[in-house]
């Protein structure tokens, strides 16, 4: 989804600012949810899907659009590794700071 679709849909209310991110891994997507937890990347203009190498270079972005916070989520593989069956999943509302 690129920025413009994205910016409307979240000013509609129908989807939710995201920061997805992995455990020990340095790269970071940014895009929106849905209300049922579907994760809509953010595109550039040849609608390649944007990818941070920071939590930093992440937040600027969606700052950058006029966001003030976002959902984090952040996974990691180390509860399927040693065989739980449910895999630790971190859902924090972030602040981006104030325009």
């Amino acid at each position: 989804m690129r920025k413009d679709e994205f910016k409307n849909q979240i000013e509609r209310h129908l989807l939710t600012p995201t920061i997805f991110g992995y455990a020990d891994a340095n790269h970071y997507l940014v895009g929106a949810e849905d209300e049922d937890g579907n994760f809509y990347s953010l595109s550039d203009e040849q609608d390649k899907i944007m990818v941070f190498n920071s939590m930093f270079e992440a937040e600027t972005c969606l700052k950058s659009l006029g966001f003030t916070s976002a959902s984090l989520h952040f996974q990691t593989a180390y509860d399927e590794m040693i065989g739980n069956d449910k895999s630790s999943d971190t859902r924090i509302t972030i602040s981006l700071g104030e325009q």
